[in-house]
């Protein structure tokens, strides 16, 4: 029952969201990310997280109307897993870098890797489609992206036992080393 609540909401939140460079629902990751934690055996709370891991930061939900409708637990989880949109994309991603390595919960790091596993499962995705020129998508290019991507497989490594942590691993090493 959560976890249908949580669709729900997430869907309508965002609902005029598209992916990046693409025609393909917003919701489609949520979605992705639910599965991916189910595969690693994460808890309801968890999954709940990870479909609603994006509505503090790219819509006009509030962390007040979350508890509501989650809770603190849930909530908790979504703001671990939440940027500073305030913040240079650079500041943003050595943020999340040091807060998944020094701080995250174990849960915060199932939602996290879950919701960067899909990322980079896009990207190799849109590789194969656009070659090289799929960098040009992105404000910032090949080598931020290969920056990021590979300083998360070092912040993620507590969860390195996990099947989504090391296919993250497996796709990094593919997408940016050829």
């Amino acid at each position: 029952m959560k976890i249908h609540k949580a669709i729900e909401f997430a869907a309508l939140a965002h609902k005029t969201q598209l992916r990046k460079s693409t025609e393909v629902p917003y919701i489609v990751h949520l979605f992705e990310v639910s599965i991916i934690l189910a595969q690693n055996n994460a808890s309801e709370d968890v999954i709940c997280a990870g479909i609603l891991h994006d509505t503090l930061e790219d819509t006009k939900t509030t962390k007040q109307e979350l508890i509501e409708n989650f809770g603190k637990y849930i909530t908790s989880l979504v703001c671990g897993n939440s940027e500073n949109k305030s913040l240079t994309w650079e500041e943003r991603k050595e943020e999340t870098l040091r807060y998944l390595s020094e701080t995250a919960t174990r849960e915060e790091l199932f939602v996290a890797c879950a919701d960067k596993l899909s990322n980079i499962r896009s990207l190799q995705y849109d590789y194969v489609k656009w070659g090289d020129g799929l960098w040009g998508h992105f404000k910032r290019g090949y080598d931020k992206q290969k920056w990021y991507y590979t300083s998360l497989i070092n912040a993620l490594k507590n969860i390195s036992h996990t099947k989504m942590y090391e296919e993250f691993k497996e796709i990094v090493n593919k997408v940016f080393f050829k």
